[in-house]
């Protein structure tokens, strides 16, 4: 028995230089006090080492001095550690001191004990036939251990009542601490009330040491965090899903089960409705992807973003998935996109549309595109308008002018690129009837010209029109010669009419 509790005080001693060594290196706020408690566990467990192991007198009376003032130091070191461990009630402000001064007081009248006599002596017994010396306690080792009891007792009611007030996230430590306590403490007086030979209590107190390391710097309550979580995530307003490292799903939110139309939380059938849905996943790489399911206006629009989940060594664990409905953002900017292709005046497309329309017709050229042709128009006597009749009838000017050029090419875009100048590019029927349909435009145009309305509705415009050539192969050329032949035309209004009549 002696041989087997030398053993394992010789192992709780390793383990409590280990706890101080990484809680001094640790990066908590608590480290020192930590740091300082674990060493302060080794002197007492050091010296019940000494009296288990020995069978000389002397030695045996140095493990005890180095138990009952170690102890001192242990309550000493336990105040401090509450105080850092529990600062922010308090409510037991004053401990620390009056706990100091009781302790060293009492680590004096230890350590005049070998002049007085009045702590303790101890006295030969045999166990296991070999000679061990057992505590003959006196008065002052009755003040020792009033002394320690009540710090120890007053410890253990600050941790009661951080254990009560603490948020239920740090409750569990509190309460495991609380309970070791407690546990050691029970055990110390069952052990001095039927007087073990060997002391017991020590192993307890070196296992509080262990868990004190634990506890103070290492343990996160991992599952009040997953519940925390959990409801965290279920409450987002996105679909969420966790992934095993096989791509199995193994868990999801409400809306991640709603997305993927599964009910009763049957997780394993998501995996295969999401690629039905999505596609095969993104690799280890992708970070995030923007998908479309359907097509035309009952599209939906999804934002995917995903994360792998890796152990230390690098390897995959598991993944997550998030994926984000913003089919309201997409229809929305495709809205703006729109209105950003639309002159808001006529309707028609605006000068943003024409580029991206030429930037198409211009590959459509390099990839053979041959039958197009490019009509322009420009207004004339909008400026006489806007100066003698206002802005507003300058408006009803250009869309009478607009709905002349749209009247007659039916089935060709067209763009306002300018405050009175317009482009249509023709193709497919329009371009198969160009010359006759421009004629068509120039008529009705010298018709609302010479009708007896007021000025403002008396529309004219001059109109030039080119067709593509393979000569000149490209597009600006075909433009320049359309914008010319408009001019043409329009110095011939001029020349003719002058301005309004």
């Amino acid at each position: 028995m002696r041989l087997v509790f030398s053993v394992l005080y010789l192992i709780l001693i390793a383990l409590l230089i280990l706890c101080a060594v990484l809680a001094w290196f640790s990066d908590k706020p608590a480290r020192k006090a930590v740091a300082f408690l674990e060493a302060a566990l080794i002197p007492p467990v050091f010296g019940n080492l000494l009296i288990v192991i020995t069978g000389t007198r002397s030695v045996a009376l140095l493990g005890c001095y180095f138990y009952y003032l170690g102890m001192d130091l242990v309550m000493g070191a336990l105040v401090r550690f509450t105080d850092v461990y529990c600062r922010k009630s308090r409510d037991h402000s004053i401990v620390p001191l009056i706990s100091y001064a009781a302790l060293t007081i009492d680590a004096l009248q230890m350590m005049l004990n070998p002049i007085t006599g009045h702590a303790f002596t101890i006295s030969e017994i045999e166990v296991e036939g070999m000679p061990y010396y057992k505590l003959i306690p006196f008065y002052g080792q009755t003040l020792h251990r009033v002394i320690d009891y009540a710090v120890f007792f007053s410890v253990i009611l600050i941790f009661i009542i951080m254990t009560v007030r603490s948020p239920k996230i740090y409750r569990e430590r509190y309460l495991v601490i609380l309970a070791t306590m407690i546990g050691v403490g029970l055990l110390q007086t069952y052990n001095i009330f039927f007087q073990y030979a060997i002391d017991r209590s020590m192993l307890g107190y070196g296992l509080f040491g262990v868990v004190i390391f634990f506890f103070a710097l290492l343990y996160r309550p991992l599952r009040l965090l997953d519940r925390v979580l959990s409801n965290i995530v279920s409450e987002l307003p996105d679909a969420f899903y966790v992934f095993d490292a096989n791509g199995q799903c193994i868990w999801a939110n409400d809306q991640g089960c709603k997305l993927a139309d599964t009910a009763d939380k049957r997780y394993d059938e998501i995996s295969a409705k999401l690629k039905q849905m999505f596609g095969e996943s993104s690799n280890v790489t992708q970070v995030s992807a923007k998908r479309q399911v359907g097509e035309g206006p009952d599209a939906r629009y999804y934002l995917q973003e995903e994360r792998y989940v890796k152990d230390a060594k690098g390897s995959v664990d598991g993944s997550y998935l998030r994926v984000q409905d913003v089919t309201a953002g997409e229809q929305q900017i495709g809205q703006i996109r729109q209105e950003a292709y639309r002159d808001s005046l006529t309707g028609v497309g605006s000068k943003a549309a024409y580029t991206k329309k030429v930037d198409q017709l211009i590959n459509q050229i390099k990839n053979g595109l041959k039958d197009f042709a490019v009509v322009m128009v420009d207004m004339n006597n909008l400026k006489y308008i806007n100066d003698d009749f206002g802005h507003e009838a300058g408006d009803l000017y250009i869309k009478g002018c607009c709905h002349l050029i749209c009247d007659a090419y039916k089935h060709s875009p067209v763009f306002r690129i300018g405050g009175d100048e317009f482009v249509v590019i023709l193709q497919g029927q329009d371009y198969e009837r160009r010359a006759e349909i421009t004629e068509e435009l120039r008529s009705a145009y010298e018709k609302a010209f010479d009708s007896d309305k007021d000025p403002w509705l008396r529309y004219s415009a001059a109109v030039g029109l080119a067709e593509y050539s393979a000569r000149e192969n490209t597009y600006d050329l075909v433009f320049k010669r359309a914008d010319h032949a408009m001019y043409a035309e329009k110095k011939m209004f001029k020349q003719e009419h002058g301005s309004y009549r």
